[in-house]
């Protein structure tokens, strides 16, 4: 029922689905075409080789199409099932409530669109200059997944503000912005934003990590900063939603 449901979904907005799935490749083949330019001209940037690079893309762009194709359809409906008192089915339903409005239908033309970071992934992970060790390619995985739990964390946080502040409104896509940052390597930055955005809200430890377990060179201080941050962002997550259902008041 809960993948027919989806399906159904994107069968009713399918030409929305086919914009998403048509800009989605365009947006991965652009990124494509931009490393390849880059280093048209160069071997190496910042450390970074050509196939390094490709495989950063490659999970970021993963990251972002599983963290959509779990969760964005509930968290574009939450903040206006909040806003309206349209949340008490959710909350007398037998289930926690807050797993329930974080996960319920499958964003399908998310799936359709990892076709491509997937692709640029097993091609990358080909032609690394490194031997790959299996135990390596496990932790490459379980910290894809703690990027796209950390994703969803930030993502929840700023949605759930809509039991405080009727109209979250530019602050729902604070995380998107933040997350761009993710796209390039952390020695792209300066030193002083490296200290923000590794170590303080470690946005790009949260796809540099993964890569870097391939690459044979990661940062400890970096991954602990992950776990750490994406530890206490679930209990506050958590908090927060349990806080913020006792001052919804509904329609009914």
């Amino acid at each position: 029922m809960f993948i027919s449901q989806s399906f159904s979904q994107t069968l009713a907005y399918r030409t929305t689905s086919i914009f998403i799935v048509v800009f989605g490749t365009l947006f991965s083949l652009g990124e494509v075409i931009g490393v390849f330019v880059y280093y048209s001209y160069t071997d190496n940037i910042f450390g970074w080789d050509k196939n390094s690079f490709l495989l950063l893309i490659g999970t970021f762009s993963l990251i972002q199409y599983i963290y959509q194709f779990l969760f964005i359809l509930q968290h574009e409906e939450l903040m206006d099932k909040v806003i309206e008192g349209e949340l008490d089915y959710d909350l007398i339903r037998p289930v926690d409530s807050q797993l329930l409005c974080s996960f319920r239908l499958l964003d399908i033309p998310s799936l359709i669109n990892m076709i491509i970071p997937l692709a640029l992934i097993f091609y990358s992970i080909k032609n690394l200059d490194n031997n790959i060790h299996a135990i390596y390619f496990v932790q490459y995985i379980l910290f894809l997944f703690i990027g796209v739990l950390f994703y969803y964390l930030l993502n929840q946080f700023f949605v759930s503000l809509s039991f405080w502040i009727e109209r979250p409104g530019k602050l729902i896509g604070l995380p998107e912005y933040l997350f761009d940052l993710a796209s390039r390597p952390r020695s792209v930055y300066p030193k002083y934003l490296q200290i923000v955005i590794v170590f303080i809200i470690p946005v790009v430890s949260a796809t540099n990590t993964p890569v870097n377990f391939l690459r044979g060179n990661v940062d400890i201080t970096a991954l602990i900063s992950l776990l750490i941050f994406t530890f206490i962002m679930f209990w506050i997550v958590r908090i927060q939603w349990i806080k913020g259902i006792k001052r919804y008041a509904s329609t009914s």
